[in-house]
Order: C-alpha cells, then structure tokens, then sequence
C-alpha cells in the first residue's frame, strides 16, 4: 500500500490536469492550460478551435487568436460570436477595415447584439469618423440593452462636440443603462462630476457624482480632489476639511500621486475674479516656525497657462493673544519683493470665503500693503 497508493494519487492528479476538455478549461478561465491544446488543433472540433482562439485573445495574443477563429471558421463554425472575436483581435491589431468587415458579418448573424453594434461604433471612433461612431452608438441604445456601454459614449461624444447640457442629461442616463460592474459606469460619474461643477455650477450634485465614483475607485486620489474643491464650492466646509485630513493621513504614509508628494500642497478650492480663476492650495504640512505657509493663492492669466500673481499666508509673530498669527503677503513677481497685508487670522483654520474676500479686495485695489521688503536686494 505503501507504493500503490501514491502511485494512485498521481494518476489521479494527472488524470485532472491533462484531461480536461477544451471546454472545462474554457468554463473555468484557464486559458494558459487551454493554449497548449492547440498543438493538437487538428483533432480539435471547431468549437475547441474558438476556445483556443479566445484564450489567445484574453492573453493578449492576437495574432493566434486570428488563426484559431479562421481554422473554426474553414471548419464550419459560422458563428456570429466567431466573427466578433475575430474583428475585435483585428481592432487591437489596428487592422480597422478588416476589422469592421468581420463585425459586419457578426451582426448580419445576430441584428439585436448590442455589444456587437457598440464595437463598430467604436472601429469608426478609432478610425475618427465620428459622426458615424455616434450613428452607431445611437443605434445601439435602440437595441435589447444586455451590455449598456453605447450610453457612455453616446454622452462622451456630445460633450466632446461641447453639447455639455446635453451630455450630461446623457450620462445620467448612463447611469441607470449601463452596469456598475462596466468601466464606464464610473467613468460617467466623473463626467457628471466635472459638468455639474464647471457647466452647471451645481456643486453639491457634482460632490454626489464623486462621492459615488469615490467607492468604487478608494485608492484615486485625484477623485478625492474634486471631491473636496466640489464641498468647498458647495461651502460644505466641514465636509472638505474632513476629506483634507484624510488626504494629509495618505501624504504621511507616502501615498499621494508622486507630483503632490513633492510639492506638498494640494489644491483645495477656486474662484473667479473678473474672468479670471485664482487657485487655492494648502499645504499638507503643519506651520510650526515664523515664515512657514499655509495656504497659497494663485491667480491664472485669462487662458490659465501662466501665472499671474501669487499670495500666500504665512505664519508670524503672534503678539496678542487673539492676534493675528497668519498674515496674508504676496510674492511680487516683478521685483522679487514681500508684500505684506493688513489682514490676518489667529489659527490656520481659514475661512475659505473670508481668505477670498481679502484676495479680492487686493486684487480690486481696495487694500494696500501695510509693509514690503525685498530679499533679493533689488
């Protein structure tokens, strides 16, 4: 028993590995096993042929995958799920003509697949044709919806033609039309996002859009961002400076994207002035030593490439007790000076609204420099 019983366990074993059909290892997503059987392509049946040729695909090669389809297909299998797979590995190879030929085919075999009309919108959006690409989307939202996808794009093309009302009211119907398990459902929760904040000005509506995208994306950061400038535009204060702890917690332990990382602020909040947009950062580190910032201001040119002046409040001398400790003070970018505000805060817990207000008041003439000084001795 001693010999026979191992002996039994490893026939077993290998009875299990190597004598799974093409389609247990189809139905069981082992595609790296199911590969191997195409050695043997010439005893396999032409739906084992398909089997192969899209474990081929979900591997990445294509090129075998289009081999397998096409010996599956000289074999009889003239199926409509054949000639898509085909022309979707043709689309990864960039073969666009030849790939929209075999999705052509697909849907003469089946005229109701949704999924099938979305991919030739998507052929046409490759090759730019994008009038055609939406005629075809379009047509998709028409069909049974058992893939949903074609709504996002419908909507992402209208608000690439800047129909930015019309987009959004699409992407809402996104929402209830494609899965949430879909890619694109929360990237039609961004969209919501940035029309309701920068179309609409509607910004609790776009907070709700992030805070969705939110729990389905918890390591983007970047989401966490719109969310909080969305809340400080929505003067849900309370709610952004909670959300600003959290980024700060994910500064310490070395988790924010690279770029915020090594500038140590994080833009929080803007406004206009006069066409105009000034940006508010704050910095993720605490003020501990005179001179130290805690927030800074930065007004952009009318096109937002450059900027134009740059405020900061900085941490001082606090002679009284409820005295100001942070002072707002401008770099001037003409002379290299200092400029110094008669305004200030006792904490750094800053009133966004009230740290906009003084901006303008300067921006608009209404309040001069209480000192300067010039540290490049110009």
């Amino acid at each position: 028993m001693k010999i026979t019983l191992p002996f039994m366990l490893m026939t077993l074993i290998y009875s299990f590995s190597y004598g799974q059909t093409a389609t247990d290892l189809y139905n069981s997503r082992n595609y790296k096993e199911l590969i191997k059987l195409e050695k043997k392509a010439d005893k396999l049946t032409p739906d084992e042929l398909y089997k192969v040729g899209y474990a081929f695909f979900q591997l990445g090669n294509d090129n075998k995958a289009i081999e397998c389809y096409d010996k599956a297909l000289a074999r009889g299998l003239d199926s409509g799920f054949v000639h898509f797979y085909k022309g979707l590995s043709l689309c990864y190879l960039k073969k666009y003509d030849e790939a929209l030929k075999e999705v052509e085919i697909s849907l003469t075999k089946n005229p109701s697949s949704q999924e099938f009309m979305n991919q030739k919108a998507l052929i046409y959006k490759y090759q730019g044709q994008e009038d055609k690409a939406l005629a075809c989307f379009e047509e998709a939202t028409k069909l049974p919806n058992t893939y949903g996808e074609p709504f996002y794009w419908v909507a992402y093309i209208y608000h690439g033609k800047q129909n930015f009302d019309k987009a959004l009211e699409l992407y809402y119907k996104a929402l209830d039309s494609v899965p949430q398990q879909n890619s694109y459902y929360v990237e039609a929760l961004k969209s919501i996002g940035q029309l309701e904040y920068s179309h609409t000005k509607n910004y609790l509506k776009s907070a709700n859009a992030y805070v969705q995208a939110v729990n389905f994306e918890k390591d983007n950061y970047e989401l966490y961002y719109k969310l909080m400038k969305s809340y400080n535009a929505a003067k849900e204060y309370a709610k952004a400076d909670s959300l600003f702890g959290v980024l700060k917690t994910a500064f310490e332990n070395g988790k924010l994207p690279k770029q915020d990382m090594e500038i140590k602020t994080l833009a929080i909040a803007q406004f206009d002035w006069k066409g105009q947009t000034a940006v508010i950062r704050r910095s993720l580190i605490d003020t501990k030593k005179t001179l130290d910032i805690s927030y800074k201001v930065f007004l952009l040119s009318k096109a937002g490439d450059k900027v134009e002046r740059r405020f900061i409040v900085e941490k001082a001398i606090q002679i009284e007790k409820d005295g100001a400790a942070y002072l707002l003070c401008e770099e001037d970018k003409k002379t290299g000076g200092h400029i110094t505000y008669p305004y200030g805060w006792s904490t750094d817990a800053i009133p966004l609204d009230d740290l906009e207000k003084v901006v303008k008041l300067v921006l608009d003439g209404k309040m001069n420099a209480a000192a300067s000084s010039n540290f490049g001795g110009k």
